[in-house]
C-alpha cells in the first residue's frame, strides 16, 4: 500500500504514523500511572558493549556477537535493552532509576554471574509453528465456503 504513494514526504508520514501512535499511547499510560517519560536516542545501542563501551563484533549477520575488549557474548537485543536503560539512567540526570541495582554477584552483565554471559539456545522445534500460516488460512477458507 505504501509503495504506491508517489510523494516521498507523504509516504514518510504514513510510515511514521503507526510508530507515533504507539509512542503516544505509551506516554499516555506512563503519565496515567505517574511514571516518568524519558526519551533516549536508540542509535548504535546494539553495536556497543554496555560494560566496556567498545564495539560488539557480529559475524555474518548473526544476532549474537562478542565484545571486542572483554570477550563477552551479547545477543543484539539484550545489548540494546541494556544500553537503552543505561542511557536513560545516566544520560541526563533525570528522575530515572539508578543503575546501581543492576550489578548482580559482581557481574555487570544483566542476570549474569561473574562468568561471561552465554546466551541460552533453544531448538527451533520448541518455538516454531507446527503448521504454516498457509495451512491455517486454507482451513479457514474451507470452513468459510461450507
Amino acid at each position: 500500500m505504501i509503495n504506491h504513494v508517489k510523494d516521498d514526504q507523504l509516504r514518510h508520514r504514513i510510515y511514521q504514523a503507526s510508530f507515533k501512535s504507539v509512542q503516544k499511547a505509551i506516554e499516555e499510560k506512563a503519565r496515567e500511572h505517574g511514571a516518568p517519560v524519558i526519551y533516549v536516542n536508540p542509535r548504535n545501542t546494539s553495536k556497543i558493549c554496555p560494560i566496556h563501551n567498545t564495539r560488539i563484533i557480529y559475524n555474518n549477520g548473526s544476532r549474537i556477537g562478542r565484545c571486542s575488549k572483554g570477550g563477552e557474548h551479547w545477543h543484539r537485543d539484550v545489548a540494546t535493552c541494556y544500553n537503552l536503560l543505561l542511557r536513560a539512567c545516566l544520560g541526563d540526570g533525570s528522575s530515572a532509576p539508578s543503575p546501581g541495582g543492576l550489578v548482580v554477584g559482581g557481574s555487570h552483565v544483566p542476570l549474569g554471574s561473574t562468568a561471561a554471559h552465554e546466551p541460552t539456545e533453544m531448538p527451533k522445534s520448541l518455538w516454531a509453528r507446527w503448521k504454516s500460516l498457509d495451512a491455517t488460512n486454507k482451513h479457514k477458507q474451507m470452513r468459510m465456503s461450507i
